[in-house]
């Protein structure tokens, strides 16, 4: 056993194709199917593994961009609370060894704030921030429609950039 995920996500495409599959029954045309998912999804996996780490930092490091270029919160105290707790989960960032869980910490954050800025936000702010985030989100959705291009069910799969592409900046 190799603790690499890498091998190990080749070992279970080899065993299912090599062994689960072919023992299928054939007339049992859902699970047919369904191992075709199965078999696709772990292929997508295995090209995409070396490639998480770059993905969820050009995920973080739009998202900071954004934070960075929030007006200045003016509003009641739910939204002056949720800024705070914004400029807290971006100063815990720093060079962090997990992109992935800094993305989601400054993600829920940011939610927090857009929902506070609802609550009691200034009109012209919380219409700033709704359209910073709503940007954000438009190019977030891209990015993951590429991850998942090679699925085929894509309406529009040919205008997206390669996983590859995108995390190298294309």
């Amino acid at each position: 056993m190799t603790p690499d995920p890498i091998i190990r996500l080749a070992s279970v495409v080899q065993t299912l194709e090599h062994v689960v599959v072919p023992a299928v029954d054939s007339g049992n045309l859902l699970a047919v199917e369904q191992c075709g998912v199965v078999l696709a999804q772990l292929r997508m996996l295995e090209r995409h593994m070396p490639l998480i780490g770059a993905y969820h930092a050009l995920c973080l490091t739009d998202l900071l961009g954004v934070v960075a270029a929030l007006p200045p919160v003016e509003g009641g105290p739910a939204a002056v609370m949720a800024r705070r707790e914004l400029a807290e989960a971006c100063a815990q960032v720093d060079d962090p060894a997990d992109p992935r869980l800094a993305f989601h910490r400054v993600g829920r954050a940011l939610e927090g704030l857009v929902r506070a800025m609802a609550q009691d936000g200034e009109p012209a702010v919380r219409r700033a921030i709704d359209a910073a985030v709503l940007a954000f989100s438009i190019r977030q959705a891209r990015r993951a429609r590429s991850c998942f291009q090679d699925a085929g069910f894509d309406h529009d799969a040919d205008s997206l950039p390669t996983v590859e592409a995108m995390v190298a900046g294309n």
